[in-house]
């Protein structure tokens, strides 16, 4: 069905209490992910049990027959072992987060002691982008995007800037949307643009996108709101790419939102074997798996805790990125090139997710793990971009 596209939404997250932060250059607190995120580089106990989670500052688990324990988390490796793959743009319609020619084995560098990450010196720049629309959502027009930093219980703290799409805004777009076999165009949409300054670099950030209460038609169209969690605008995207003339300032990076339908939070539940749907007061969980350099990665499975109400599996979607649909034949194997995971009916509260495949050598790996909050009635989304600054432990 159409409405399934929403998925890189539903388809491209909470912690304990305590927190660290770090000074920005402008003198602003840059609030990051609580200290129970990660454990001293002095602890030389084992604190999970995968290659690549030495982070992680949670005792091991004990899981049920052949689910493994990483930050805290039981996940099921997948049962077919297929090595990770990264995503060749020539494959994809959207050519982002992928690579060209020989794309090579998934990049889990990040995730080795010797190279974990460090954030650069944040600046202020310009936020820029269109409201991407999921499913089969009308014209973004009228959507609201805030920017916050996230508290470390996963709600949102300090809000750094708002501003509402408009279809005549100059970061503007449309979006052809293909059939299931990509060889024909259902229909063109509008993709309202927007902009917000003095947004900081190197932080962690926390994206909400909802209907602007101004509109009435708009809070009929998109009454679920989306969190958008794990979001930094790093200085090497800076400039990137090539921003409208009429926005200001001369330091700008890109950003997409995204915004669900209510259409598509109904059927696309119905769509994965949730046939009830999601429950009153209950949301969503979902996103991608990329490698240390942000591309997406097929192969890969993803688990969460608490877990879902509902006793179905986690979603993995088909290769079209205009219009991906549920692919549960991929239960066994996990993501497709688009990288795109969806758990079902989770209730309110902080969650923790994770993400496993399986290396080029055919070892099962961590691939992240994160600490969010999902909210009632509303996504939330997790995309898995290696591990972050603000997660390595303190030296």
């Amino acid at each position: 069905m159409r409405s399934i596209r929403l998925v890189i939404v539903f388809g491209a997250l909470a912690a304990c209490s305590g927190s660290t932060t770090s000074t920005a250059r402008d003198g602003s607190v840059d609030a990051v992910s609580p200290a129970a995120d990660v454990r001293p580089a002095t602890d030389s106990g084992r604190a999970t049990s995968l290659p690549g989670d030495d982070y992680c500052n949670t005792p091991r688990g004990t899981c049920p027959g052949a689910e493994v324990s990483t930050c805290g988390v039981c996940i099921a490796p997948p049962t077919r072992r297929n090595p990770l793959v990264r995503t060749n743009c020539d494959d994809t319609q959207r050519r982002e987060y992928c690579r060209t020619g020989s794309v090579g084995p998934a990049n889990l560098a990040c995730f080795d002691a010797a190279n974990w990450p460090t954030a650069g010196t944040p600046e202020r720049v310009t936020m820029w982008g269109y409201v991407r629309v999921f499913g089969n959502g009308n014209d973004s027009q009228h959507i609201r995007v805030t920017v916050y930093r996230p508290n470390p219980d996963g709600t949102p703290g300090e809000m750094i800037g708002s501003a509402v799409s408009e279809l005549t805004h100059p970061a503007n777009g449309t979006e052809d949307v293909l059939s299931p076999t990509r060889d024909r165009v259902l229909f063109t949409r509008n993709l309202g643009g927007y902009h917000i300054e003095n947004v900081p670099t190197e932080t962690e950030l926390l994206v909400v996108t909802e209907a602007d209460a101004a509109d009435s038609t708009a809070r009929m169209l998109w009454s679920h709101k989306i969190y958008d969690f794990n979001v930094m605008l790093r200085n090497s995207e800076v400039n990137a790419e090539t921003a409208p003339m009429a926005l200001p300032g001369t330091r700008r990076a890109r950003f997409n939102a995204r915004v669900i339908s209510n259409g598509d939070w109904q059927s696309i539940p119905a769509t994965s074997a949730l046939t009830e749907g999601i429950g009153v007061g209950r949301g969503a969980l979902a996103g991608e798996v990329h490698d240390c350099d942000d591309v997406r990665l097929a192969n890969a499975t993803v688990e969460s805790s608490p877990r879902r109400v509902w006793d179905g599996p986690t979603v993995y979607f088909s290769d079209n990125d205009t219009n991906p649909l549920p692919d549960l034949s991929r239960g066994g194997i996990g993501t497709s090139l688009l990288g795109t995971y969806a758990l079902l009916d989770l209730n309110p509260g902080q969650v923790t997710v994770v993400a496993t495949g399986y290396d080029a050598s055919m070892r099962l790996v961590h691939l992240g793990s994160y600490r969010a909050r999902v909210f009632p009635d509303s996504v939330t989304i997790v995309t898995f971009r290696g591990l972050r600054p603000w997660q390595v432990p303190t030296r």
